[in-house]
């Protein structure tokens, strides 16, 4: 999904919390300033978001929509994975001078290594 950096920010809030609805409250570009999005921006994010059913109305309120939440938690699963492939990687690129430990951790990344058994194994140095 192509949202702008402001745009995701918004959703991920609305996910945590409803915010006052750009187009029925008057404060709300303050409340959004608060929770730290661009108060210039919040009012056409809204818009866009609500348009493309990621967010919705709920009176006063603008809160997430099921598919709006769904949508956060991919990214963030997404990220999360492309963090822990990184710490796998680092792992296997560090293998040779530490074997065990990067094993271990590879091994944990993967989930085929629960954390206790990671722990009763502690590394050892050359």
């Amino acid at each position: 999904m192509d949202l702008t950096a402001a745009q995701w920010q918004l959703l991920g809030e609305l996910v945590s919390a409803p915010l006052t609805d750009p187009s029925r409250g008057a404060d709300s570009s303050a409340a959004a300033a608060v929770r730290g999005l661009d108060p210039q921006l919040f009012p056409a994010d809204a818009t866009l978001l609500t348009w493309m059913k990621l967010a919705g109305p709920s009176g006063e309120l603008l809160t997430a929509t099921d598919l709006g939440a769904a949508l956060h938690y991919r990214r963030l699963q997404e990220s999360l994975e492309l963090r822990l492939s990184e710490v796998a990687r680092f792992a296997a690129a560090h293998e040779p001078s530490v074997p065990r430990f990067a094993r271990n951790v590879r091994l944990l990344a993967e989930g085929s290594l629960s954390f206790s058994d990671a722990m009763r194994e502690p590394p050892r140095t050359a």
